[in-house]
């Protein structure tokens, strides 16, 4: 668990630069927090953002994802670096705005088990398995932002959906005639708070 808190310091860090740089008294304040349920991350994860470009349509996420042993059998900790894109902006009002979101990701997954790995262990045959501690991630969602006054701490809130899916699930699609579509799937629901816009 330790190893686990010291990788987010170091990736929250290394995010911060983009914040240091235009913003000194902020140091490396994320630009928003987010909190996630399901997704193919953990059954709750946490995290941080930035915004990567002025119109704040590209960003970048640090989180922690976490399932508990009761509900995987094994409890199962993930590390994820998420790279943000929102092509456009359907404003509703003046303070609501929907914004459709695409996600690519890359995670690591450390789990109390000796099924999770990034070498083939010695004990199955050469080729058996695949190494399988490393995902990437593809999603497609959609978000509704609430913009708050700008003299408030937090700025605004997004609630957002999304399904999601990895690489491995669509590889069990393409060589498996018993996996659909809707099978290699899953569904996010998650909530940010805005810092800074």
């Amino acid at each position: 668990m330790k190893k686990i808190l010291i990788l987010i310091v170091l990736l929250l860090l290394l995010l911060g630069g983009k914040a240091f740089a235009q913003e000194k008294t902020r140091g490396i304040i994320p630009d928003y927090i987010n909190l996630q349920f399901a997704g193919n991350i953990g059954a709750l994860s946490a995290g941080a953002g930035y915004y990567l470009n002025p119109a704040n349509s590209l960003a970048l996420d640090a989180i922690y994802g976490f399932s508990p042993a009761y509900r995987t059998g094994k409890a199962i900790h993930n590390i994820v670096v998420r790279l943000n894109y929102r092509p456009f902006n359907f404003g509703l009002n003046d303070a609501l705005n929907l914004k459709p979101f695409t996600s690519f990701a890359v995670s690591r997954q450390i789990a109390d088990n000796d099924r999770t790995f990034v070498r083939l262990p010695k004990h199955f045959p050469e080729g058996y398995y695949a190494p399988n501690a490393f995902r990437l991630h593809f999603d497609l969602g959609l978000s509704l932002h609430k913009k708050f006054s700008p003299e408030k701490r937090i700025r605004g809130m997004e609630f957002y959906l999304a399904t999601t899916t990895n690489e491995m699930y669509v590889t069990y699609f393409i060589n498996s005639r018993e996996v659909g579509l809707g099978d290699i799937f899953s569904l996010a629901l998650g909530i940010k708070l805005i810092l800074f816009e």
